[in-house]
């Protein structure tokens, strides 16, 4: 009786667990039923969103759609999703190729806008800030060619009311702002620039009237001059490079070609020594026979005769011979020779290219780095304090009330004072640290792994150092002075901001009178 209660009891427990079993594989199949539909919402959308682009996917969309409502099991969609996968990142492809010659059409348009003289310098203001920022991705290409044909709206209203006339006072073409920042960027990248011919001594003209000053019609021509002679000094050094190469190919293809001719001979004059080796071992070996032979000595005599004609006529071929190997041996030597030469004129070359280089990232005029090489140093230091968290400062000098050396005793003296406390500042730092030419009269170090108490001790002994110069412009005795403000990398700081920062509280303190000294 006991054993029939137990096995009900278990049954009623069985039963339970079946109920339940039931109820949670209906719950699974309801569960999965309503994510397979809202699957197929998700897709039959987003081949609704994918329509009216491609004609090809088009007709993949139509087929999948058709597919999915069809079946029941997604998973027998697999292959027909993957195809319609694969068309769309081809879809994807072609817009991003669409959407690469939708910018550079904005920016021919709005390159062309801007070439137009006399438009006001708000709506070429508005014009820079369009270009200045491309969209990446192409999601704002709209609102660009919507602002880039509001811009073109506003440049022919002025034009068609009678504003721009053939008489355009030079002053409205570029605000005074604009055009000072303008030639100063001009006379940097003339600065950066190296060429050794014509084009260089014009670029170098052109910076020193940029120095003195130009209105913004010169600045304009001077502008397009420059490109011009920068293309020109481009293509010269262009096709010198490639007559250079040109000439190293048909030398190395000469010498080749030479060589494997003297190879050739070589195993010629080899094989043709062989033989008269040869020869002569057969004659040597007649010979003793003739000597061991008991012949008369009229036949004795006979036989020596001709055997020594013989030899003869082999020793006038062996010595035509090493007359052919001498030969062979001047025209290896002159090969050589010629090849060494070939080795001495690249490693020149390459010696060249790497002062040029070198030339590229150094100022001409103060022989410190320029900005360029402060940017590509700069980032170099920066990843290695986001890594290691080390002590990084930068340090912004700048030469207080410059401007008015360059108009009391001209831009040559300015350029004087430029170069010696370039050299000064120079003196003072380590070989670990950084000094760059920041803009014209400010320049850059970068201090790493550096205590404060030392930097410090370094900068004072900088402005010291540079009052102390004997400036003389015109028999006058000038002191000269710089400001400075150095500003340590903390928590979240990048390059650029911590230039503006420096730059910012710099330009601030200097308002309270010269040779400021600040820590941030």
């Amino acid at each position: 009786m006991i054993e029939v209660s137990i096995v009900a009891s278990e049954l009623s427990q069985l039963k339970q667990q079946l109920d339940q079993t039931r109820l949670s594989h209906r719950d699974t199949t309801l569960k999965s039923r309503r994510e397979i539909l809202l699957l197929k919402r998700i897709i039959l959308r987003f081949c609704a969103a994918c329509k009216h682009h491609n004609g090809d996917l088009d007709k993949e969309i139509v087929e999948l759609a058709t597919s999915i409502e069809q079946v029941e099991n997604t998973s027998e969609l697999t292959v027909r999703i993957a195809t319609f996968e694969r068309l769309i990142n081809r879809y994807k492809m072609d817009v991003q190729k669409e959407h690469s010659v939708m910018e550079e059409h904005i920016s021919y348009c709005g390159e062309t806008l801007q070439r137009v003289v006399g438009l006001p310098a708000g709506l070429k203001r508005d014009l820079r800030t369009l270009l200045q920022y491309p969209s990446q991705d192409g999601s704002k290409h709209i609102q660009r060619i919507v602002r880039l044909v509001e811009l073109y709206e506003r440049a022919i209203k002025f034009i068609s009311v009678g504003k721009i006339s053939s008489e355009i006072n030079t002053n409205e073409i570029i605000d005074v702002d604009t055009q000072e920042q303008l030639s100063h960027e001009l006379q940097h990248l003339i600065s950066e620039l190296d060429f050794d011919n014509t084009s260089g001594n014009k670029l170098l003209g052109i910076r020193n009237k940029l120095l003195t000053g130009v209105d913004a019609v010169s600045l304009i021509d001077l502008a397009l001059q420059t490109l011009q002679l920068v293309l020109e000094g481009t293509n010269n050094e262009r096709k010198a490079s490639q007559a250079f190469v040109g000439d190293m190919n048909t030398q190395v293809a000469q010498i080749i070609k030479t060589s494997e001719q003297n190879q050739n001979q070589g195993q010629s004059y080899l094989e043709q020594r062989a033989l008269l080796n040869e020869e002569y071992s057969l004659l040597i070996k007649q010979a003793e026979g003739v000597l061991e032979s008991k012949s008369s000595e009229q036949e004795y005599k006979t036989k020596m005769a001709m055997l020594l004609s013989e030899m003869n006529d082999l020793s006038e071929r062996n010595k035509a011979m090493q007359s052919r190997e001498a030969a062979l041996i001047e025209r290896h030597e002159y090969t050589t020779k010629k090849l060494n030469n070939l080795y001495e004129e690249t490693l020149e070359y390459r010696r060249q290219l790497s002062d040029q280089q070198q030339r590229v990232f150094k100022d001409p005029l103060t022989k410190v780095y320029n900005r360029a090489a402060m940017h590509e140093r700069l980032d170099l230091e920066y990843k290695r304090w986001v890594r290691h968290q080390h002590s990084l400062v930068l340090t912004m000098i700048d030469i207080d009330q410059f401007k008015r050396i360059n108009e009391r005793f001209g831009h040559l003296a300015g350029d004087k004072a430029l170069s010696i406390i370039a050299k000064t500042i120079e003196n003072k730092v380590s070989d670990t640290d950084f000094v760059a030419r920041f803009s014209g009269e400010e320049f850059l170090i970068l201090f790493t792994e550096t205590e404060k108490e030392e930097r410090d001790k370094v900068l004072k002994a900088i402005q010291l150092a540079i009052s102390k110069l004997p400036f003389k412009f015109k028999d006058d005795h000038v002191q000269i002075t710089v400001s400075i403000c150095s500003s340590e990398f903390t928590n979240s700081d990048i390059p650029e901001k911590v230039i503006k920062r420096s730059i910012d509280a710099l330009y601030k303190q200097k308002s309270k009178g010269t040779e400021q000294f600040i820590y941030l």
